[in-house]
């Protein structure tokens, strides 16, 4: 189902199939580059792409379980989640370790497609608690 916001056509929904298809196409085009950079091209750890994989999770739920108290998450726990799982952050980090290296750290791209399979598998961003 669409959602209407203002002005315009109605917006697709993030759950859609198309939306999440997408985020599909885009996680295979990220791992077909990073396994034929390895393979091929040099430049990929392995182990270290794994680290980036899990990093957003590991980032994210590590704090917010050891602050959660019976099953309730922390007020900041879906902001620290949302820092981590979106491909804003991820784009700085990028750009940030390109300039200090003076070359892409292709394992970062790990991370980018956490964030696109967990969108494929119609995890979004969290909802952010009205009141902090």
């Amino acid at each position: 189902m669409a959602v209407k916001k203002g002005f315009g056509p109605e917006f697709l929904e993030a759950g859609s199939r198309l939306y999440r298809a997408e985020y599909a196409a885009v996680s295979v085009v990220i791992i077909a580059y990073i396994s034929w950079r390895w393979l091929f091209l040099g430049g990929v750890s392995i182990l270290l792409t794994v680290f980036w994989v899990l990093f957003p999770d590991l980032v994210a739920f590590i704090p917010i379980g050891l602050a959660s108290k019976q099953g309730q998450w922390p007020k900041w726990g879906a902001y620290l989640y949302d820092a981590v799982h979106n491909v804003v952050s991820w784009a700085v980090v990028l750009v940030g370790a390109w300039a200090i290296f003076r070359a892409p750290s292709w394992p970062l791209f790990g991370w980018l497609l956490h964030i696109t399979v967990d969108r494929t598998l119609g995890y979004g961003l969290r909802k952010l608690p009205e009141k902090f």
